[in-house]
C-alpha cells in the first residue's frame, strides 16, 4: 500500500473520528437533528425537552405521539413511545405531543403539552377516576338534596327525610322543607326542635320561642322568625332579644356571632348586621330589591348573600364593625368555594374563578348544557353536574383538561367525600330514581 492511500485512509479516519464524536458529544448533552421536510438548516440541530409524568393511581400506561412533522435524525428516536408512570422521559424535539394515560378499569385521559428545548413540562397531578356504576342509596324522585358538613347525612328536601350515608337507612322522616344543619354536622333544627342525629334525642324550645317554621343556631344562640320579628334565645341564660321588628325578613344567617339578615320595608331592602353578645346593631347595608335571598356558609371568611330573583351574588366580609361587601358577581347561580380566597362559579353554561385576594375572575370553561352543580375535590378537581352528564375538570394542568364520568338524566345535588372517594347525587338511572353514589378512586 502506497504512502499516498496510507494518508488518504488516515484522512477518513480522522474526518470519521471527529465527525462521529461530535455527533455522540451532542447527543450525550441533549442535540438531536431536526430532519423534517421541507429541510431548514437554521433548524438542523435542535436541543431537546424532557417530559416529567404522575398519575394516581400509578403504573398507567403512557402513548405519547407527535403532533409536529419532525424527525429525529440521528440517533433515531421514533415519534411514539411507550412508558409506565411515574417517569421522566428525556431527549424529546421541540414541539406538540399528546399525552395518553390508560389504566385498567379506569377512565382513560389526555392531554396535549408542547415541549420545549432545555426545558422540562411537568404533568404529575394526573388522578384517573374509575369506571364505576351508580348504586341507588335510596329510591325516589330527583330533588335537591343537602348534605351534613361531616359527611355522614343527607336531607332529601321533598321527602321530609334524612339519610345516614354510612348505613343507608333512613334515620328521620316528616320533617319540614325548611331544617339548618348545625355546623357540627350531627344536628338538626326543625323550627323549634333540635335533634341530635347519632343519638335521636330531641329538645324543643317551643315553650321560649312559640310556634315557628325555621330557626338557625350557632354556639349558645338560636335565631328565629316569628311574623315580622326577628330574635335571637340565649340557651344558657334563658334569655330572649328582640333584633328587628316590623320588617319582613327575607333570609339570615349567623357568623361567629354576627347575625346577618336581608329586611325589606316599603322603600328599601337592607343587610343589617348585629352583635349577639353586645346586642348591638352593627349597622346596615342597602342593596337591590328582591323577593328572595340565601345565604350561604360554606367560607366563614367569605360568606355570600345570593339575591336569587336578580342572579347577584354579594361576597361579604365580617368584622366587628358589621358586613361588608367584598364584590357583586351577576348571574351566577351556582358556586362553591375551592378555597379560603378562590370562588368557582357558574353563569349558565358557563365556569369562573374568581379570586378574592386579586380581585380577579377569568373563565376556567364553557360547556354545551346549563350547569346546575358543583363540588370540589382537594386534589384540584372541580366536579359538575349538567341535567344528563357528571364530569370533572383538573385544575392543576393548564387547560383544564375534563374527563366525562356518568351520563344519566335529571342529575342534581352532586357531594363528593375526600376521604372515600365516593360522589353522591340526584338523578335517574335507567327507569330507577333516587340518592345514587359512586366511587371515584
Amino acid at each position: 500500500m502506497s504512502k499516498k492511500i496510507r494518508d488518504w485512509l488516515f484522512g477518513i479516519f480522522v474526518f470519521l473520528f471527529v465527525t462521529i464524536t461530535i455527533i455522540l458529544s451532542l447527543y450525550a448533552t441533549g442535540y438531536r437533528f431536526n430532519l423534517s421536510w421541507p429541510l431548514r438548516f437554521d433548524r438542523l440541530l435542535v436541543k431537546t425537552g424532557t417530559l416529567a409524568l404522575d398519575t394516581l393511581p400509578k403504573e398507567a400506561t403512557i402513548s405519547i405521539v407527535s403532533e409536529t412533522k419532525i424527525s429525529s435524525g440521528f440517533p433515531l428516536i421514533g415519534s411514539k413511545k411507550e412508558e409506565v408512570t411515574p417517569v421522566k422521559i428525556k431527549n424529546l424535539l421541540p414541539g406538540d405531543y399528546t399525552i395518553s394515560f390508560t389504566l385498567d378499569n379506569y377512565w382513560p385521559y389526555e392531554k396535549k403539552l408542547h415541549v420545549y428545548p432545555e426545558q422540562t413540562t411537568f404533568l404529575e397531578n394526573v388522578i384517573l377516576f374509575k369506571k364505576s356504576l351508580p348504586l341507588n342509596v335510596f329510591q325516589t324522585t330527583p330533588q335537591k338534596i343537602d348534605y351534613s358538613a361531616n359527611d355522614s347525612f343527607a336531607w332529601l328536601e321533598n321527602d321530609g327525610k334524612i339519610i345516614n350515608l354510612k348505613t343507608e337507612e333512613v334515620i328521620s322522616s316528616s320533617l319540614s322543607q325548611k331544617i339548618n344543619w348545625l355546623a357540627n354536622g350531627k344536628q338538626i333544627l326543625d323550627g323549634s326542635k333540635l335533634i341530635n342525629l347519632d343519638n335521636g334525642n330531641v329538645t324543643d324550645y317551643k315553650a321560649y320561642t312559640g310556634d315557628i317554621n325555621e330557626a338557625q343556631m350557632a354556639g349558645n344562640f338560636l335565631v328565629y322568625q316569628s311574623k315580622n320579628n326577628l330574635a335571637a334565645f340565649d340557651v344558657s341564660s334563658k334569655a330572649t332579644t328582640l333584633i328587628s321588628s316590623g320588617s319582613n325578613i327575607l333570609a339570615y344567617n349567623i357568623n361567629n356571632n354576627i347575625l346577618l339578615s336581608v329586611a325589606a320595608s316599603q322603600t328599601k331592602t337592607e343587610l343589617k348586621s348585629y352583635d349577639l353578645n353586645s346586642k348591638s346593631s352593627l349597622g346596615a347595608k342597602d342593596l337591590l330589591s328582591a323577593k328572595s335571598f340565601s345565604f350561604n356558609q360554606d367560607n366563614s371568611k367569605y360568606p355570600i348573600l345570593s339575591d336569587n330573583e336578580h342572579k347577584i351574588v354579594y361576597i361579604l366580609s365580617i368584622n366587628s364593625q358589621g358586613a361588608n361587601v367584598v364584590n357583586v358577581v351577576r348571574g351566577a347561580t351556582v358556586f362553591k368555594w375551592l378555597d379560603s380566597n378562590r370562588l368557582a362559579y357558574v353563569t349558565e353554561s358557563e365556569i369562573y374563578i374568581y379570586d378574592v385576594s386579586q380581585n380577579k375572575s377569568y373563565l376556567l370553561t364553557r360547556l354545551s348544557e346549563k350547569i346546575n352543580s358543583l363540588d370540589w375535590s382537594t386534589n384540584n378537581y372541580l366536579i359538575y353536574a349538567t341535567e344528563s352528564t357528571i364530569g370533572t375538570i383538573n385544575l392543576t394542568n393548564e387547560g383544564n383538561d375534563i374527563t366525562i364520568l356518568w351520563q344519566g338524566s335529571g342529575i342534581s345535588s352532586l357531594h363528593f367525600i375526600d376521604k372515600t372517594g365516593i360522589l353522591y347525587f340526584s338523578g335517574s338511572v335507567g327507569q330507577q330514581s333516587g340518592l345514587y353514589k359512586m366511587s371515584l378512586r
